[in-house]
């Protein structure tokens, strides 16, 4: 590069230690002469590098556009990387204001509108709110200079209508620095299996519980861990259909952990379930786990979804993909793995070879240097 090159990622849903930010984007931007800033509204304080946070919970937001711009003009960033359209418009208000030459790109990795954005709403409410994030979404698009998109169904409506605008594809793999599998499973007397997320019906945490019952059951001679990791609490049924459990299972609760930490964790666990329902939105949403699922080096039965048959094409090579709601498919598919060794040993190995040859950071990384370096001339 001839001059270093200003970046700052403007988060206004996003903490700044968000692992695609921090770990990934901002790391490889800064291991290459970039000077790099973080600034994130949703929480007060943070001890990273560069980073400017404040709270916005609450706050007008014609208040939360003066202190974002004011941040930005100290910072005077070549370039603002938005994590949504409602960050886009706080930037392009100061790019209007202090530095036109500032060039603003949307890392598109959210739906906007999404189900979690029209809760709580009757039908004429919820067709209003559609109304004006989707055309928030068009706003944003105009105003952008370039698109970074994380999965292909999500690209789909700007990339119709923004054909003319750069845009690089960046998928959710993780940097394998972060992930170092200790050795293949060699115990087959012992399964320790892993669910991470809400513990909610939606995100398919009842289907894990009632597959996880069946399967203890049917193999009694087996000792099973099933370890939650959420920072949620059990509902009343949940607490029920747990305190029941076969006496060959034990429930390990985990809170969140930072994301370093969690990636130390996982490697110690066998298999991973993912039983999402696979709603409209959720059968078109690339799961980011299962990237660091198949670095563990282990098998995981998900949810077919459509999003990840699109992006992971030899995905039946090292996992099962099932119907969610069907425990005593997703239990057969466990026993299978815990009775055929073979099978269970080839799965890990394949999620792995494809992790350290495909799916991981390394392989992208290159590219998103070059996008950033290009929007900045």
């Amino acid at each position: 590069m001839s001059k270093i090159k200003k970046v700052c990622f403007l988060l206004v849903a996003h903490l700044p230690n968000d692992d695609r930010v921090w770990f990934h984007q901002a790391k490889c931007l800064k291991e290459n002469g970039f000077d790099v800033s973080i600034i994130s509204t949703i929480t007060a304080h943070s001890d990273l590098e560069n980073s400017f946070c404040f709270n916005a919970t609450g706050m007008k937001r014609t208040i939360v556009s003066r202190n974002i711009s004011n941040i930005l003009n100290e910072i005077k960033p070549d370039i603002i990387i938005c994590d949504n359209p409602l960050s886009v418009f706080y930037a392009s208000r100061f790019k209007k204001k202090y530095l036109n030459k500032t060039k603003l790109m949307m890392d598109v990795t959210e739906w906007y509108p999404s189900k979690k954005n029209l809760v709580n709403l009757n039908n004429f409410q919820r067709f209003i709110k559609k109304l004006i994030l989707q055309c928030l979404n068009f706003y944003s698009g105009f105003l952008v200079d370039g698109f970074i998109f994380g999965e292909e169904f999500k690209a789909q409506f700007f990339k119709k209508y923004f054909k003319k605008k750069p845009y690089i594809n960046l998928p959710y793999y993780p940097d394998l620095e972060y992930i170092r599998r200790n050795k293949l499973k060699d115990d087959f007397s012992v399964w320790h299996i892993s669910y991470s997320g809400l513990l909610t019906k939606d995100k398919g945490f009842d289907n894990v519980l009632k597959a996880m019952r069946i399967t203890a059951l049917n193999n009694s001679n087996i000792q099973f861990t099933l370890s939650i990791i959420s920072n949620e609490s059990f509902n009343d049924a949940q607490k029920s259909e747990i305190n029941t459990m076969p006496e060959n299972i034990e429930i390990q609760y985990h809170s969140y952990l930072p994301f370093e930490q969690f990636c130390k964790k996982i490697v110690h666990y066998d298999m991973f379930l993912d039983l999402r329902e696979k709603d409209k939105e959720n059968n078109k949403c690339l799961p980011i786990k299962l990237f660091y699922y198949m670095a563990c080096g282990c098998p995981v039965i998900f949810s077919d979804l459509d999003a990840i048959k699109m992006h992971i094409p030899e995905i039946n090579e090292f996992a099962c993909t099932v119907n969610p709601n069907d425990e005593h498919e997703i239990s057969q598919h466990i026993t299978e793995y815990i009775r055929i060794h073979e099978k269970y040993k080839n799965h890990a190995s394949t999620a792995l070879e494809y992790a350290e040859k495909k799916y991981n950071w390394r392989v992208l990384s290159t590219h998103f240097l070059k996008f950033i370096e290009d929007a900045g001339h």
